[in-house]
């Protein structure tokens, strides 16, 4: 079944129009490869305790960490910057598909009061940065927080915990368990 439709004479000026638009974005950015590598560039970072220590790890591969990664520590805050830079690629490869980022990036971890920022050491292998504060983990420790449920009638308390204890929600005697029904 065919369907008819009217001809409009400026359909094609209009293509043609939304065509160059997106050529001059291209030419006027840089290109598809400068645009790739202008993309914001955000490093994974993990955050735990190893015994007393809180250890910071990001993976920075590319990444110069003797001229182009800064470690600060300011008003309680733990900043890692740095930047990837863009490789110059090889004229003779042919690219399909160019997904690497490069450009800046910046990663802030809160640190718990009492912190000696003297202590703190950083290391740098295998294109993963790992930052250690001694004791760390010891000054903040976990706690627990009441969660209050209003199921239509009247209000209920579970019990939650921040660090994530398998107990948590599990329903003490007396206390409310995840369904809402009293504890046995």
């Amino acid at each position: 079944m065919a369907l008819l439709s009217r001809y409009n004479p400026w359909s094609a000026l209009t293509d043609l129009e939304s065509q160059m638009d997106q050529l001059m974005k291209g030419v006027f950015r840089g290109g598809v490869g400068a645009e790739q590598a202008s993309k914001a560039w955000t490093p994974a970072v993990d955050v735990f305790s190893r015994d007393s220590d809180l250890v910071i790890r990001a993976e920075l591969p590319g990444v110069d960490p003797a001229k182009d990664i800064d470690i600060t520590v300011t008003d309680g805050v733990l900043r890692i910057r740095g930047q990837r830079q863009f490789e110059q690629r090889d004229e003779g490869a042919n690219y399909f598909r160019m997904e690497t980022s490069y450009g800046a990036f910046e990663r802030s971890i809160p640190l718990p009061d009492g912190v000696n920022i003297d202590d703190i050491k950083a290391a740098h292998k295998h294109g993963v940065l790992e930052v250690v504060v001694p004791g760390a983990a010891q000054i903040a420790p976990a706690k627990r927080i009441p969660v209050e449920l209003d199921e239509g009638g009247g209000q209920q308390t579970i019990e939650a915990q921040a660090a994530g204890s398998p107990k948590a929600g599990a329903g003490a005697e007396g206390e409310a368990g995840p369904s809402g029904t009293e504890g046995a």
